[in-house]
């Protein structure tokens, strides 16, 4: 990827609960994990990849880390950053390729959930997505309550008239009629940056708590 394109990033994080040991005493934690993906180009329907192919992350997590001494599982002292590491060369070597490709960077934090970002927008609404293979539980109708925000550590405000358009034209709507895209979290951040008309060098858009897309354009 050079520099100077417009990038598409998400991210989804696993929980788990476990101890290791560090400076010879026990230290209990619950963990999060917070896999990242990148892309210049989508997929389907409008995807970096389909979180549903990130659910084996999940199975590894919750059959080999969940509520276990992390001692021996990872190679030396289970750190963070030896944990993060460790996750990291498990999904290169086990997710589908085309996933792998688009892997950035698995991080490892101990503690509950952050609170939302007191900047976030939020609204609810309704959608389904085409182009997926039957079956598949994002081409049935539903909704979520979805969070928009600036991007992290951007040091941008976000736009009054992005809050404004979002209350107006998105809550509360189906946004397959409101919009002429599919609604995937990454195209509804490409779409309200560019509602932004340059205010904003991109946005976050969180469908879930452990799941989040972002658009960031000429992104270097």
């Amino acid at each position: 990827m050079t520099h100077g394109q417009d990038l598409f990033r998400i991210g989804k994080t696993f929980s788990f609960e476990a101890t290791r040991t560090l400076d010879g005493a026990l230290d209990g934690r619950s963990f999060l994990a917070e896999v990242t993906l990148v892309a210049d180009r989508l997929t389907g329907p409008g995807f970096v990849v389909d979180f549903g192919q990130l659910r084996p992350v999940k199975q590894y997590i919750d059959a080999n880390l969940d509520h276990r001494l992390l001692d021996g599982v990872v190679d030396g002292t289970p750190t963070g950053e030896a944990i993060a590491d460790h996750l990291l060369a498990w999904c290169r070597e086990f997710l589908p390729p085309t996933v792998a490709a688009r892997l950035e960077t698995v991080s490892i934090r101990t503690g509950r959930r952050p609170a939302a970002d007191a900047t976030a927008v939020p609204f609810a609404a309704s959608h389904r997505l085409g182009g997926l293979p039957e079956g598949h539980q994002c081409g049935r109708l539903h909704g979520h309550s979805y969070l928009v925000s600036p991007l992290p550590g951007a040091g941008q405000l976000f736009p009054v008239s992005i809050a404004q358009y979002i209350k107006r034209v998105l809550d509360g709507r189906l946004l397959n009629d409101v919009v002429d895209f599919e609604p995937t979290s990454e195209l509804l951040a490409r779409h309200l940056t560019g509602q932004a008309a340059g205010a904003v060098a991109g946005l976050r858009v969180s469908e879930t708590e452990s799941s989040w897309a972002e658009f960031r354009t000429g992104a270097r």
